[in-house]
C-alpha cells in the first residue's frame, strides 16, 4: 500500500506542478468560488503551475496514469477499503481528482483526460470559515450595502460542505451570541451589514443628505416544491410574476442577537434525515432572504440579498433512500435539474428560460438572470468514490461563470415619488379587477394576479411609507 501511495502521490504532484506537497487537500469538502468579477491572488507561497505543466499533453498524462493504475493493479491489491484509491484499482478508467490549487481543480475526466476547471478560488477542506467568507460572500454583501442586488447560492452533492459553508456546523448556532470561528456565511453576513449600517448613519449625520438603513429578513424552505415560512412554520407561496414572496413574514433585523434568534427559530423548522451518504442530509432548500432599504435624503434604494442553502443532489443507489426519503430525494434532484436548465438556457442565450417550472427558480428568477451579483459557492467532495458527482459539481459552476448579469442599482429619485408611482399602479389594478368582476370573470387567473400584483404593491408601499416616516 505504501508504495502504490507513494507513486500516486508522486504523480499527483507532477499533473498539480507541486513539489514535495500532496497535491490532494486534507479530507474534507471543498468550496470552489465561482464570482465572475473577483479574482483573488494567489496566497504567498503556493505554486502554481502553468498549463504546460498541468496537462503534460493529453496524450502524455493519459498514458503515465495508465501506467500508474497497471503498477497497482500488478501489485495484487485487493478488498473493499473506502480510500481514496479504491475506486482507481477497481475501475481505472473513473473519473477522480488529480489536484487542488488556489483557482483551479484538476481532474481526471473519462474520454478527455487531465481537465483543469478554473474558479476565481478555491479551498481546501482546511480553510477557515472566514477566509471562505471574505473571499466569497463579503463582496455581495457591499454591493447589496450599495444599492444592488446580489445573491450567494450553495450547489454540490449530499454531505459535500453546503449548510456547514452557509450556517456552519451542527450546533453552532445554539447559544451563539455573536460570530465565532465556526459562524457561517449567514451569520457573518447579518454581523457585517448590521455594522455597515450603524457606521454608514454614523459618518453621515452632519451631512446634507444623512444615510438610514433599516433590514428586514424572511426566510422560507421548499421542499418538493411546496414553500414553507420557517418563521412561522405556515406555508407561503412565490409569486410567477416577478418572484416575489406571498404569504411569508419579514422581519425586522435590528441587532445581531434579534437576528441569531430568527435563525435558531428556523432551524427547529428544517428537515433534515439520515441517508447512506450523510447522517443530517438537507432535505429541502433554505433561502435566507435579507431586505435592505436606505434613505438618502430625499432619495430611497431598496436592494435584496439571497443567501441560499440548496438541498443535495443524490444518486439513489448510493444514498440507499427508501420510501419517503426517496421520495425527497426525487424531488430535490428534479428541482436542481431545472435549475441547471435554467443556467443552461442563460448560457446559450435562449429566448426562453424555464424560471416557471419549479418553484425555487422561480424565486431565484433575479437572482440568476436579472440585475444582481450572484455568487455560486460549488461545494465538493474529495474522496474518489464520489467523483462523478464533484465532476458534476464542477461542470456546473463552470457553466455558471458562463452567465453574465446585468447588475443595476435599484433606486427611485425620491420616497414621494415611489410613493406617487405605487399609487398609481394601484390605482390601475384595482380598476382592472373591478372591470372583471362587473363581468363576472373573477374566477379568471387574470383575477388572481391582480390580487397578487396588489397585496405586493400594498406592502412595498407601507415599507417605504414606513421608512419616510421614520427619516421625517
Amino acid at each position: 500500500d505504501a508504495a502504490d501511495n507513494a507513486d500516486l502521490a508522486a504523480l499527483q504532484r507532477m499533473l498539480s506542478g507541486e513539489d514535495g506537497e500532496d497535491g490532494a487537500a486534507a479530507d474534507g469538502a471543498t468550496a470552489a468560488a465561482g464570482a465572475a468579477d473577483e479574482e483573488a491572488e494567489a496566497e504567498e507561497g503556493n505554486t502554481v503551475a502553468t498549463a504546460e505543466q498541468l496537462t503534460k499533453g493529453l496524450e502524455g498524462a493519459e498514458e503515465e496514469v495508465g501506467a500508474a493504475e497497471q503498477m497497482m493493479g500488478l501489485n495484487g491489491k485487493g478488498g473493499e477499503s473506502p480510500t481514496r484509491h479504491s475506486q482507481r484499482e477497481s475501475d481505472p478508467s473513473a473519473a477522480r481528482l488529480l489536484g487542488i490549487q488556489t483557482s483551479q481543480v484538476v481532474m481526471y475526466v473519462p474520454g478527455q483526460g487531465v481537465r483543469p476547471y478554473p474558479f476565481s478560488r478555491v479551498f481546501d477542506g482546511q480553510s477557515e470559515q472566514d477566509k471562505v467568507y471574505d473571499l466569497c460572500a463579503r463582496p455581495a454583501v457591499l454591493s447589496c450595502l450599495n444599492g444592488f442586488n446580489a445573491c450567494v447560492l450553495a450547489y454540490g452533492q449530499t454531505g459535500s460542505g453546503k449548510t456547514h459553508s452557509c450556517f456552519g456546523p451542527q450546533g453552532t448556532l445554539e447559544g451563539a451570541t455573536g460570530v465565532s470561528g465556526q459562524s457561517g456565511i449567514v451569520v457573518r453576513a447579518l454581523s457585517e451589514a448590521l455594522e455597515a449600517a450603524q457606521m454608514l448613519e454614523e459618518s453621515s449625520r452632519l451631512s446634507a443628505a444623512p444615510v438610514t438603513t433599516k433590514l428586514s429578513a424572511s426566510y422560507v424552505e421548499i421542499y418538493n416544491d411546496q414553500v414553507t415560512d420557517l418563521l412561522t412554520g405556515d406555508m407561503c407561496d412565490v409569486r410567477r410574476a416577478g418572484g416575489a414572496l406571498s404569504g411569508a413574514v419579514e422581519c425586522p433585523v435590528e441587532s445581531l442577537d434579534g437576528a441569531l434568534r430568527l435563525l435558531r427559530a428556523g432551524q427547529v423548522r428544517k428537515r433534515f434525515a439520515a441517508t447512506a451518504m450523510n447522517d443530517r442530509s438537507s432535505r429541502a432548500h433554505t433561502v435566507f432572504i435579507l431586505q435592505v432599504r436606505q434613505t438618502r435624503g430625499d432619495s430611497l434604494v431598496n436592494a435584496t440579498l439571497h443567501l441560499v442553502d440548496l438541498a443535495g443532489s443524490e444518486r439513489l443507489k448510493k444514498s440507499k433512500a427508501e420510501g419517503k426519503r426517496k421520495t425527497e430525494a426525487v424531488g430535490i434532484n428534479k428541482s436542481l435539474m431545472v435549475l441547471g436548465k435554467v443556467i443552461a438556457a442563460l448560457v446559450e442565450g435562449k429566448s426562453h428560460v424555464p424560471y416557471l417550472e419549479t418553484k425555487l427558480t422561480t424565486l431565484l428568477k433575479g437572482a440568476l438572470g436579472g440585475a444582481s451579483r450572484t455568487t455560486a459557492l460549488i461545494c465538493c467532495r474529495q474522496d474518489d468514490a464520489q467523483a462523478d458527482e464533484t465532476l458534476q459539481a464542477l461542470r456546473f459552476g463552470e457553466r455558471c461563470s458562463l452567465v453574465t448579469n446585468a447588475v443595476q442599482s435599484v433606486a427611485a429619485s425620491s420616497a414621494s415619488e415611489a410613493l406617487a408611482a405605487i399609487d398609481s399602479t394601484l390605482k390601475s389594478c384595482q380598476s382592472q379587477m373591478e372591470s372583471l368582476r362587473n363581468r363576472g370573470k373573477s374566477h379568471l387567473s387574470a383575477f388572481k394576479q391582480l390580487q397578487d400584483r396588489v397585496e405586493q404593491l400594498t406592502q412595498r408601499r407601507r415599507a417605504i411609507a414606513d421608512v419616510a416616516r421614520q427619516e421625517a
